[in-house]
Order: C-alpha cells, then sequence, then structure tokens
C-alpha cells in the first residue's frame, strides 16, 4: 500500500524514511485512514525499541510519513531459508519485542501484525518493532473488534484473528510466540498450503514442542513459547512485561513460571536386561619401553587445534571490526599523470571511489588527452576506505562530456544537449519502478562519455512502472485464489459484500467474481477484490459483480 523512500532533514540535518501511500490508494478512504492510524499510533508510544515516527501529513493528495530511518535488516531476512537464531540471543530478541509491546499495551495500542518482517534489527543488534499499520487503539476497557477482512500474515495470526474475534494484547503475545519458535526452529509452529489451511491450524492443531526440532532448545524456553502459544488467550500471559520477566528466568536458568505439559503417554516403563556379573581381571601387564605414539598423536592434536583457533579469531576480530562499524584508514595512490582509465582500476584496488570528473584544457603540449593533472584528497593522504577522489582531467580537444540527464523532463533534456551541440534522438520508452513516467530515465551514451560535437545522443523517458496483468482466479477456493495472486505480486482482500452465485462454478466456497478483472494490466502490489456468492440478487455495484466464466 505505501512505498518508503530514504530522505534527508534539511532542518536537523538528519538521514530519515519517507513513507508514501500508493497513488491509487490516495482517494480510498480506508486505506488513508489506515495509513494516518499507523502514523497516529506509532507517534503516541515513543518508545526505544520501536521505530519513531517524526511528522505525517499531506501535499496535493500525496499522503506521508516521516519517520526515523533503521539501518540493517529486517529479522525475516536473517531467517530467510529457513535459518535459526541461538536460544539466547532468541531470547534477548523477544524480550525486546517485549519492552515494545508494553509500552505500546500502557497506551492503548494493539499490533495485530508482529511478525518477522515488521520487526528490524540494526548492526549493533538494537531491535525495532516497525509497521503499526493495522494497529488499533483501544479507546474503552473492551477490545477492539476485529474487521470483516483479516488483516496480518497467517503464519503468526492468534487464533482470535484467525476467526474474526475481539483482539487484545494478549493476541500480540500469541504472535510473538510464533515468531520466537520460528528463531529457534527455523520455521512457524504451522504450515500450510494456503494461508486458510495455515489459520485453520492456528485455531485447531496444538504446535509441535520446539526442543523436539531444535535439541538446543532447553525445558524452560519450551514452556514459556507453548505458553505464549496456547490457543486460550486465558491461558497464555496475560501481559508482555510477565512473557518477559519469564524468558528473564530461561536465560538464567531459572525455573520459570510457564509449566510444560506432558503428552499423554509420554512415560514409558523400559525392560532392562540384567547387569552381567562383575568380572575381576588380572592387572595389565606393563611393556617395557616407551610407547611414543600417543604422545606424537596428541601433538599433533594440540598443533592443528592452536592453528584453528587462531584461524576463527582472526575471522572473528575481522567480522566484529565490520558489524561494529570501525572505520579501516587506506592510504590514497598517485594517479596524477595516469590515464583516468589506469587512475580509476588504482582507486578501486585501494578501495576507493571515483567521485566528480572535471575537464579542463591542456596547460601545454606535454599534457595528454585524459591524462590526470589533479586529485583530492591528495596522493598518500590517509583516508577512510570508501572514501571519493575528485579528479580533474585534461578534456579531449572539440569534445563534450554528455552530462547526467536522469530525472529531468524530456524538454529539459532536449534543451541541454542542444546547447552543448549534440543532436537529441528519440525518446525511446522504458518501465521503471523509481522514475516518475515521462521523465528521462537514461541516455545512449552514458553520461560522463566523451563524444564529437554533432554526435546522436539518444534519449530513454520512463514509462512508469511495469504492470502486470490481474489473473483468473475465479471458480478457485479463497486460499488458492489469494496464493496465485500473491505469486503475481498482487495483494488481495476479501470483500463483506456478495454477489449472485457464479453458474460457471462448481458448488462449494468458491471465488464468484473479482475486481479488477482477469486480463487487466495493474501496478505490482496492487489489490484484487474477491467476492464470494450466494443466492439472491444482492450484490456490489460497479461491474465488480461479473460471473462470466
Amino acid at each position: 500500500m505505501a512505498k518508503v523512500f530514504l530522505g534527508s532533514d534539511t532542518v536537523l540535518g538528519r538521514t530519515v524514511a519517507v513513507k508514501v501511500l500508493a497513488p491509487q490508494f490516495a482517494d480510498d478512504g480506508g486505506f488513508v485512514q489506515r495509513f494516518r492510524r499507523e502514523a497516529q499510533a506509532a507517534a503516541s508510544i515513543g518508545h526505544p525499541n520501536i521505530v519513531s515516527v517524526f511528522d505525517t501529513g499531506s501535499d496535493d493528495g500525496v499522503h506521508f510519513i516521516v519517520m526515523e530511518y533503521v539501518e540493517g535488516r529486517t529479522l525475516a531476512e536473517i531467517l530467510a531459508g529457513g535459518g535459526r537464531i541461538l536460544p539466547d540471543r532468541a531470547i534477548d530478541i523477544a524480550m525486546d519485542v517485549c519492552r515494545a509491546l508494553e509500552a505500546a499495551h500502557a497506551r492503548g495500542v494493539i499490533h495485530r501484525d508482529i511478525k518477522p518482517g515488521n520487526i528490524m534489527l540494526n548492526p549493533r543488534g538494537a531491535v525495532k518493532v516497525t509497521d503499526f499499520g493495522i494497529a488499533r487503539v483501544t479507546t474503552t476497557a473492551d477490545t477492539v473488534a476485529q474487521t470483516a477482512a483479516i488483516l496480518g500474515t497467517a503464519s503468526y495470526l492468534s487464533p482470535e484473528q484467525a476467526q474474526g474475534q475481539p483482539v487484545d494484547g494478549r493476541s500480540d503475545i500469541y504472535s510473538l510466540g510464533c515468531v520466537l519458535y520460528e528463531m529457534v526452529t527455523g520455521r512457524p509452529p504451522f504450515l500450510g498450503d494456503s494461508p486458510v489451511a495455515v489459520a485453520s491450524k492456528q485455531v485447531l492443531e496444538q504446535p509441535t514442542p520446539p526442543s523436539r526440532l531444535n535439541p538446543d532448545v532447553t525445558a524452560d524456553l519450551d514452556a514459556v513459547i507453548l505458553r505464549a502459544l496456547a490457543k486460550n488467550p486465558a491461558n497464555r500471559y496475560q501481559s508482555a512485561e510477565e512473557m518477559r520477566a519469564d524468558l528473564e528466568r530461561a536465560k538464567r536458568g531459572l525455573p520459570v513460571q510457564a509449566t510444560p505439559l506432558l503428552a499423554a503417554g509420554a512415560t514409558q516403563v523400559l525392560d532392562r536386561p540384567p547387569a552381567p556379573a562383575t568380572q575381576v581381571l588380572p592387572p595389565p601387564q606393563r611393556e617395557r619401553g616407551t610407547n611414543w605414539v600417543p604422545i606424537v598423536v596428541t601433538l599433533v592434536l594440540i598443533a592443528l587445534l592452536g592453528a584453528l583457533l587462531w584461524f576463527l579469531a582472526v575471522n572473528v576480530l575481522n567480522n566484529d571490526d565490520q558489524q561494529t562499524g570501525v572505520l579501516v584508514n587506506v592510504t590514497v595512490p598517485d594517479v596524477v599523470g595516469k590515464s583516468r582509465t589506469q587512475a580509476e582500476q588504482d582507486l578501486s584496488e585501494a578501495g576507493l571511489e571515483v567521485g566528480s570528473i572535471t575537464r579542463v584544457p591542456a596547460a601545454d603540449d606535454t599534457q595528454q588527452p585524459g591524462t590526470v593533472v589533479e586529485q583530492d584528497p591528495a596522493a598518500n593522504a590517509e583516508v577512510e576506505r570508501g572514501t571519493a577522489v575528485d579528479l580533474t582531467i585534461v578534456a579531449t580537444p572539440d569534445q563534450v562530456a554528455i552530462p547526467s540527464l536522469e530525472g529531468s523532463s524530456l524538454e529539459e533534456a532536449q534543451a541541454t544537449l542542444t546547447g552543448l551541440g549534440l543532436v537529441p534522438a528519440g525518446p525511446q520508452e522504458e518501465p521503471s519502478d523509481t522514475i516518475d513516467a515521462g521523465l528521462v530515465t537514461r541516455t545512449d551514451p552514458a553520461p560522463g562519455t566523451d563524444v564529437d560535437p554533432g554526435s546522436q545522443v539518444t534519449i530513454f523517458v520512463s514509462a512508469g512502472p511495469t504492470q502486470v496483468p490481474v489473473p483468473e482466479v475465479r471458480c478457485q477456493s479463497f486460499g488458492s485464489a489469494q496464493n496465485e495472486l500473491d505469486k503475481a505480486g498482487l495483494s488481495s482482500v476479501i470483500s463483506s459484500e456478495t454477489v449472485p452465485i457464479n453458474p460457471a462454478c462448481p458448488l462449494g466456497n468458491k471465488v464468484a467474481a473479482q475486481d479488477p478483472a482477469p486480463g487487466t494490466q495493474v501496478d505490482p502490489g496492487s489489490t484484487v477484490t474477491l467476492f464470494q456468492g450466494v443466492e439472491g440478487p444482492t450484490g456490489p455495484t460497479g461491474g465488480t459483480g461479473e460471473t462470466g466464466g
């Protein structure tokens, strides 16, 4: 429903993240309300483990939220591919999420979408909870009921969310239990062929104890996770603070408040064969001389172990330097007098970047075109790795450097090229997900290339994002339809409105109609509304109730 851009606060001089509601949702009151609710929910809390909101508003129909920029990765990226996290580290992460939930619940805010994709870790390992887009603020002592459409990810939905029942803070605790389960086992507690199947298991099935999937999980941590995953909210932790306290006990090896349940039939009586009679053996005869083989083998093993420890120590220290942001200084090579190509190669090998290129006329006949005559920083200076080095080179007589025109209008680009004595060609359209339609994406030859006056330069302009066709999902089950739409890069929502039964569909709970219609070209991420068929003439208007096969 939105895109996030990297931005710069020019007043306070800080980097920020700017979340912008997608244009196709700007006129949808429901989406705008959810978008504003996210800003209000996060801004009302203010906690170190929650992404801060600095500002929100609308400008000429564009709705935006200005948020804290978090450099790092989501927990979903870390767990991608079935990865696991050591139990102690998983406990630390879960405790930080508990702290965030404590603060949110104290302000009456229920997140309702706790999942790995909404938990971020920065390079120092600090945890940040984000995306309060479907959060609700409780205004009375009663909990707030779910909307007709189920929001959230099926693998982390609480049973009450999956059934569309009222939810409170204990629903977030269940979702956190699912996340903690995945951190220590490498998979969510329930798997299925469709979101509907997974949601059904959340309601009906008991999870496999995590220790059966990962022997490193202690009995106490097992008990904490299984209590958080209790089907009945009354049997779960009643607050995030209570769960955090039990996680602290589990980490310190103290008895936890949660009590592990014994599975039926788990206790068995094992028949052991009687122990054999004890035999008294004569003392071993000592051989004459010394056996040097065990001593030599032991010394070799010690040497190999020492080499392995040294290798691990070197690599761990190097990794620590990279992860903690330790800056590495390098010496700037001397590239004055070298060709531009050689200079760029030398700078790259030294771990430096090439900065701006300035062209100047030759001072005398000894300076060859394309030769570096100045550099900044100077040769032999000590700078941070990755620093950009600006170069001044001798310009080629009567040649023109093609400027960067990305983001310019077609008219501006044509005028610029004409003013430099070049011949603009095109334009040629190409899709772009980052540059607005009608603006320049690139040129051929590329910016920075030296060409003769009068050369032709082809201008490429954005045709907007690459669109995708809406697949045909009518007459499919709702779970199968949502799966297919998800694979096509589209969102889906099940409407509370109904349409007449589609005669082309077999009996059963199937998708009777969809909007947009199959084959419609839409932007990636667009929402497709699915309608259920019922007997009778009722149904949505505006063409969404089409029933053609």
